[in-house]
């Protein structure tokens, strides 16, 4: 039986999963070949494609049995191993963008609430890790078509001032990352980008907006402080700004 979850730590996994990304969230799905993959990557090289994929088996990413590629676990979770800004620019930043100012492309939720310390230092490996498992569950259900959607999830502690929906939604992403930067205060903000393909997406997206329902629902402590968090899930973006 294949394990929950990979880590991919190195560098050169880090690369290899980021060249090949889109290859990966197909074989994640289940067994596949390398026309498939390329199909579903958007690919036509099928040189290219098979470069890539050998790249990703000797990093452990994915495993081949003869004619077929599969993901080496049911998740694969990983680390940025690149400059902060690089990282955004190419998993953050362009969904962001999207949904600040093309709303018909997905959904943002913002939720200003009070959360005590503890509580925002926890989001990271708690509320929002058990949110990605339930997607990741419901992606991996039987389904003739699947459609990739994205979700991100930010999180900060330094909340910005009301203001028009875009511009708020851009203003919490550039005070998410700078928390990010600053060591001190870290640990208290997410940034987090999830990539699937869901054969129900409506299904996704409402499992999105149910979860943040409960996160605004929750009491607050006497210590609870204000913190913003943002739910954006939508349409996948390329890095040269097509939706897929």
């Amino acid at each position: 039986m294949e394990p929950l979850v990979a880590d991919v730590l190195s560098e050169t996994g880090w690369d290899a999963l980021t060249d090949g990304h889109p290859m990966v969230v197909r074989a994640l799905e289940g067994p596949c070949t390398l026309e498939e993959i390329a199909l579903a990557a958007g690919e036509r090289d099928l040189a290219l494609v098979g470069r890539r994929l050998a790249r990703l088996v000797r990093e452990g990413i994915l495993v081949r049995n003869g004619d077929h590629y599969r993901a080496a676990a049911r998740m694969i979770q990983t680390f940025r191993q690149e400059g902060l800004i690089s990282s955004l620019s190419r998993h953050v930043m362009p969904i962001i963008t999207r949904l600040a100012h093309e709303p018909e492309s997905g959904f943002a939720i913002v939720l200003d609430v009070k959360l005590d310390e503890e509580e925002q230092a926890a989001l990271r490996s708690g509320a929002i890790k058990d949110l990605i498992d339930e997607l990741n569950q419901l992606s991996e259900a039987p389904a003739p078509e699947r459609t990739p959607r994205t979700l991100v999830v930010l999180g900060t502690s330094d909340v910005p001032p009301p203001g028009p929906r875009g511009d708020r939604l851009l203003e919490i992403f550039k005070r998410t990352a700078r928390q990010r930067s600053e060591q001190e205060r870290a640990p208290r903000a997410v940034l987090t980008c999830y990539d699937a393909r869901f054969g129900d997406p409506e299904a996704a997206a409402a499992l999105v907006r149910s979860f943040a329902a409960r996160i605004e629902a929750r009491g607050s402590s006497p210590s609870a402080t204000p913190y913003t968090l943002v739910f954006g899930f939508g349409a996948k973006v390329q890095m040269d700004g097509e939706l897929q």
